[in-house]
Order: structure tokens, then C-alpha cells, then sequence
């Protein structure tokens, strides 16, 4: 077996460990939600509405919000398209100087490299947009206006 197929075996029992750990994890958590009612019931003798919904309901953490991944996806995407400009930018700028005059012999990339330069921005752009435009599948924010505004 060469060391590039341990590795690869390594990564994999890794992912598979993680899969079952989360699993455990969520069916302890709903193990110990019931231990906590069958408790109430067992001192009280009675459920009270309230406390059976608090605890079976999602933990809220204040943190996350309505339309949170909405807008996450929505500035995630822009950002990576953004990032995807630059090397078109360096592609273009090399491209351009390259093909000045004296200075084309200057050791500047060869045109492979600024095509590949090309494409890589193109592959990161595209990558972008389809982060930001998968928010159309994200619930969004209460307060956004999704329909033009009336006349």
C-alpha cells in the first residue's frame, strides 16, 4: 500500500467518525430531552404546555436570526466573486504588457500562464455566483421586500 493510499484511508475513517459522532450526538440529545420529561411527569404527576415546548423545541442561541443564511449566502458569493476578478485582472495586465514592444522579452508569463490565469478566474466567478444566487432557496430576512414595490 503506498502512503498515498493511507492517507486517503486516514481522511475517509475520518469522515466516517465524524458522521457517527454526530449522529451519537443528536440521539443522546433527544435521549436525554425525554429522560428530562419522563422526570417531570414522574415528580409532577403533570405536563405543562410551556415547559414540553421549550424543551422540544430547537434551542434558540440569539445569535441566529431570520434570513441570516439569506444574507450570509448573499455576501459570501459576492465576496468570492470579487476575489475571482483578480487573477483576470493579473491575466489581462500581464497579457497587455507582454505584448508591449520591448518589454515582451522582459521574462514575463507566458500567454499559457495568463490564459490559465484566465480560467481560474472564471472557475472562482463562477463559483461565486452560484453561492449567491442559491440564497434564492434561503428563507428571507422578514423585513426584505421581495415583490416590486406598488404604484
Amino acid at each position: 500500500m503506498a502512503s498515498g493510499d493511507l492517507g486517503a484511508l486516514g481522511f475517509w475513517i475520518f469522515i466516517a467518525s465524524m458522521i457517527v459522532a454526530g449522529i451519537w450526538s443528536s440521539s443522546r440529545r433527544e435521549a436525554e430531552k425525554h429522560e428530562t420529561l419522563r422526570r417531570i411527569v414522574e415528580k409532577t404527576g403533570v405536563i405543562d404546555e410551556a415547559k414540553l415546548k421549550e424543551l422540544f423545541s430547537p434551542a434558540k442561541d440569539g445569535k441566529s436570526s431570520a434570513g441570516g443564511g439569506y444574507r450570509a449566502l448573499r455576501i459570501t458569493g459576492t465576496i468570492v466573486m470579487f476575489i475571482g476578478a483578480v487573477p483576470a485582472i493579473f491575466g489581462t495586465v500581464a497579457l497587455i504588457v507582454r505584448t508591449m514592444g520591448p518589454l515582451s522579452e522582459s521574462g514575463l508569463p507566458p500567454p499559457a500562464f495568463v490564459l490559465g490565469a484566465l480560467l481560474i478566474s472564471a472557475c472562482i466567478v463562477v463559483l461565486g455566483a452560484g453561492v449567491f444566487f442559491s440564497s434564492r432557496f434561503a428563507e428571507p430576512p422578514p423585513d426584505s421586500r421581495t415583490e416590486p414595490p406598488a404604484r
